[in-house]
């Protein structure tokens, strides 16, 4: 059987998704991967958009076994797997819809009636909708009609850990990674860092970098500031070995990649509770939840955690809560049961 995987060939979470997926799926499984946007310029995005939807005509009117399997976020992502969903049950072909989109919401609530409503079709209209988390499936259910319109799926993100060395960390050095971009509250935690003037921040990403430098300079945390740049796997294992503490400060989230892989490696956790990071992240239990935006708490709760004697147990609890259900052991079988349904 064929698996045709149609998505964002952008760095960053999704990106991380697809390739977790096509390493670890069984080889009784034929994953075949198609970019359908960059993020780098519109024309070039326009031009993956249209060849994408000629790799679903094609594929889709060869004989054999093919299921598609589209990895959508918002906005033009929508309009595009809506365009691919459409081919591709033309020609009578299993079309899997796979949820990824922190500002999903915001785009749907955003959107007229009329937009409104090709997106309830779509959900229904696939033959499964996966999303990131019960709270995921909760809100779409909430949207619906009717939760019996749609055939809804949780499926969780799992993370792909590099094998690091045993250690408890750099004291007072902490780790952010991800975009650099409003949404992951990286100029929130910029904020944050100058009320902790023996913090070290290691920043590891891309995306408005130099809007980043720019804040750095303006809040005057240089000599505070470790930047990676975008790394990867082994620097990544490497820097989560050698500081004390995660700090993803996000507005919107499904189920961020980077904070599983933290889990998965032992390394606490500081976040805010959007998408399905209240679901991994349970205060007192497997790490610390702050409000989006509010810099002053995150102050606290940074300061906080890295006195925190409870800090490392956390994170045991975290790992274990990983291991018994978002380990690469777990979702995989949930998936390819999905396929063969």
């Amino acid at each position: 059987m064929e698996i045709i995987v149609l998505g964002t060939g952008q760095n960053g979470g999704i990106d991380a998704v697809i390739n977790n997926l096509k390493l670890n799926l069984n080889q009784q499984f034929r994953y075949r991967r198609f970019i359908s946007h960059k993020g780098e310029h519109k024309l070039s995005d326009l031009m993956l958009a249209v060849w994408g939807l000629w790799v679903v005509f094609w594929l889709s009117l060869l004989p054999g076994e093919r299921i598609f399997h589209l990895h959508m976020s918002y906005r033009g992502s929508f309009w595009r797997k809506r365009m691919y969903l459409k081919v591709a049950q033309f020609f009578g072909r299993k079309v899997l819809i796979h949820l990824h989109g922190s500002e999903f919401k915001k785009f749907y609530q955003g959107s007229d009636r009329g937009v409104q409503q090709k997106i309830r079709d779509l959900i229904c209209d696939a033959d499964a909708f996966i999303v990131l988390s019960e709270s995921w499936r909760e809100y779409v259910e909430s949207i619906l009609e009717s939760s019996r319109q749609a055939n809804l799926v949780v499926l969780p993100n799992f993370a792909v850990v590099a094998p690091s060395p045993e250690s408890e960390g750099q004291q007072n050095h902490v780790l952010f990674l991800g975009a650099l971009i409003e949404r992951k509250g990286i100029f929130d935690l910029l904020r944050a860092l100058r009320a902790l003037p023996d913090v070290v921040l290691h920043v590891g990403g891309g995306g408005d970098v130099a809007r980043f430098q720019q804040a750095v300079a303006e809040f005057g945390v240089e000599k505070q500031l470790v930047f990676h740049g975008w790394i990867d796997h082994q620097q990544k294992a490497r820097l989560m070995a050698e500081t004390q503490l995660l700090i993803l400060p996000s507005y919107n989230e499904g189920l961020p990649v980077v904070i599983l892989e933290a889990m998965a490696a032992g390394l606490p956790v500081l976040s805010t509770p959007v998408g399905g990071i209240p679901e991994v992240i349970i205060p007192e239990q497997t790490g610390y939840l702050v409000d989006p935006g509010n810099v002053e708490q995150l102050t606290t709760t940074i300061r906080q955690a890295l006195d925190d004697e409870r800090r490392l147990s956390m994170a045991a609890n975290a790992r274990a809560l990983y291991q018994q259900h978002y380990d690469v052991s777990v979702v995989m079988p949930r998936l390819e049961k999905l396929y063969v349904s």
